[in-house]
């Protein structure tokens, strides 16, 4: 079905954005939407719609900035005051049995001699970038996922633990924090791949090796289609892996021969544990799967490691978060039927507001982003299940426009963990820190405000209004973001681009193609939708086998074009993987020795 272009009177009641109207110019919103009007474009201002504004005197509007600089200055004020005084000074008969400390960031130990050069195959990265890319990781990616040692010594972590060593390289360059990097990471790549499948088919997976996937899973490597990301496969090898070390366990056990690994020490695998619970939960939400870790004596062992191991409040609580939603998230499934225990979803939604009390945590913009994350969750889930009961489903889709709109304004605030070291560094630079969880909530922010709001005759225009003018927020975030014109955040600025072009429809005459992936549904719907405007075929083919049965081949062909674009955030169900590429391939000797030796029989390979 072909896109079909709408006046933009019925998305937006108001013709002109504020700034426009302010200085009374002509403006081309409405075309443009969701992007800004050329004018905002060229200027750089924020093109907002609202049917309230009212044209300020020019004179009033620099009495009015004047006011704005004292009341800063003033708070600037006291906000240094407060900051000198001490954690300490908490009421601590308030403070729960958790043993959360502050945020801080990872301490980089330099104080022994580093090589002039590092190898991996046949890169080489020379020592004062190494040192550099490390200590943008200690500083702003570490506080985000405090999983490993937060005395990070390069020398030692190269020699002990080069997978993890090489994450870190890898994942900071990926990101292009500093421009010279993502040439960088360009060579960097195959080796680093190669090294990655190899340790992990390379059983027993130690520790650190567990780390490194924890990393890459909360910062993946760029993919060309979000189908290509391993994320969940990794997400399977490491909980397996941490399972068979026992970490899962809140008894240290002994580094047994049998075993085949050191345990590490309690606080490490704690940390590890954690680690994996927080992304395979975060992680199963917006790929619409149940959490892998769930069971009532596995979160009962994550919140006796929170309280017997200090754990950075931040991350303490965003394990929390997640740790509500794996404890109701199979009761919910379970719950048959068209509609969800209306109770049952108020007595989550309590729980979560109440993780703040239990915790004490600071409350910051990271923080709050967590909370409306999961309870975005909470009600996607809800409306998408309710068809018949209007009424509770107009409550709900009320929630998750409240939440949506705040989830986005958020991302206009402070999320990273800025320095002084790199205070140099632009916003749309240090977005890149983030971990995937922020980029996948807004994203579904935005797509829940498209659907119930944007797209919606059924909303009223002051919703439709405040939705546009967030939906414009997120599109110019994606678009800002980008540093190539096809990656993830590029395809979901294209993918808003299309979405936002659709006739508003009755929702109630308009299902969603998939039901049955939680909240994630909604997200595979739109990309479904985006390509449907485009053009282009929604489902996949199954592989067919060629016809000519030619004996000098007996490959498989496909059936479809392998040249078509994705969308949006790359969840593309209209290509399948190149499984000449697959990241575990299977040994060469499979059913040879060395599949024995694993269990220590004493096996020799035999020598050819």
């Amino acid at each position: 079905m072909a896109s079909v272009a709408l006046s933009r009177s019925v998305h937006r009641p108001v013709k002109t954005c504020t700034e426009c109207k302010q200085v009374k110019l002509r403006c081309d919103s409405r075309a443009k939407f969701p992007a800004p009007c050329s004018r905002c474009q060229l200027r750089g201002h924020q093109c907002i719609v609202d049917s309230s504004f009212r044209r300020t005197p020019a004179r009033k509007r620099v009495e009015d900035m004047a006011r704005e600089l004292e009341a800063l200055k003033s708070q600037r004020h006291e906000d240094g005051s407060k900051s000198t005084v001490s954690p300490s000074t908490r009421d601590e008969s308030s403070s729960p049995a958790y043993s959360i400390v502050p945020v801080g960031t990872a301490v980089l130990d330099e104080s022994e001699a580093l090589p002039e050069t590092f190898h991996l195959g046949d890169f080489i990265i020379d020592k004062a970038t190494t040192v550099d890319i490390f200590r943008i990781y200690c500083n702003l990616f570490f506080p985000h996922f405090p999983i490993i040692n937060p005395t990070v010594s390069i020398r030692s972590m190269h020699a002990i633990a080069p997978l993890l060593f090489w994450s870190i390289v890898a994942i900071v360059t990926s990101h292009e924090i500093r421009p010279s990097y993502g040439e960088l990471f360009s060579h960097l790549d195959d080796f680093f791949l190669q090294q990655l499948r190899a340790n992990v088919l390379q059983a027993p997976v130690p520790l650190h090796t567990i780390q490194a996937l924890q990393l890459l899973l909360m910062w993946p490597l760029p993919a060309e289609r979000q189908t290509n990301d391993p994320s969940w496969l990794y997400s399977g090898a490491a909980i397996n892996a941490a399972m068979y070390m026992g970490i899962h366990h809140p008894k240290h056990t002994q580094s047994l021969r049998s075993i085949g690994v050191p345990s590490g020490s309690p606080r490490a695998r704690a940390n590890t544990w954690l680690g994996c619970f927080l992304s395979s939960t975060s992680l199963s939400m917006f790929v619409g799967l149940p959490p892998p870790i769930s069971g009532n004596s596995d979160l009962a062992t994550i919140e006796q490691f929170l309280r017997e191991y200090p754990i950075p409040q931040e991350f303490a609580y965003q394990i929390m978060v997640q740790h509500t939603l794996a404890k109701y998230t199979t009761v919910l499934l379970d719950d048959t039927g068209e509609t969800i225990n209306q109770s049952l979803v108020k007595v989550i939604d309590t729980e979560l507001d109440g993780l703040r009390g239990r915790l004490s945590v600071e409350w910051t913009p990271r923080v709050e982003f967590s909370l409306l994350v999961a309870k975005l969750h909470l009600y996607t889930m809800t409306v998408i299940r309710m068809q018949s009961d209007l009424t509770s489903r107009d409550i709900f889709t009320k929630l998750g426009l409240s939440v949506g709109l705040r989830i986005i304004y958020l991302c206009d605030r402070k999320l990273s963990y800025g320095t002084e070291e790199f205070g140099d560094l632009p916003d749309a630079v240090l977005h890149r820190t983030f971990p995937k969880i922020y980029f996948r909530g807004l994203a579904l922010a935005t797509v829940f405000l498209l659907r119930y709001f944007v797209l919606s005759n059924q909303a009223s225009a002051e919703e439709r209004e405040l939705a546009c003018n967030h939906v414009a927020k997120a599109h110019h975030y994606f678009k800002t973001g980008s540093t190539h014109p096809q990656d993830e955040r590029a395809r979901v600025a294209i993918l808003f681009e299309s979405l936002s072009r659709q006739q508003p429809v009755n929702l109630d005459q308009t299902k969603l193609r998939v039901d049955n992936r939680m909240s994630a549904s909604l997200v595979y719907d739109a990309i479904s939708t985006g390509h449907e405007l485009r053009n282009e075929p929604s489902e996949l083919e199954e592989p067919v086998a060629n016809a000519n049965h030619e004996p000098e081949t007996n490959r498989v062909s496909f059936s479809f074009d392998q040249h078509q674009t994705t969308d949006g955030l790359g969840f593309d169900p209209n290509v399948m993987p190149d499984f000449g590429s697959m990241d575990f391939p299977l040994p060469e000797d499979m059913w040879g020795d060395s599949l024995w030796q694993m269990f220590d029989f004493g096996v020799v390979p035999s020598q050819n």
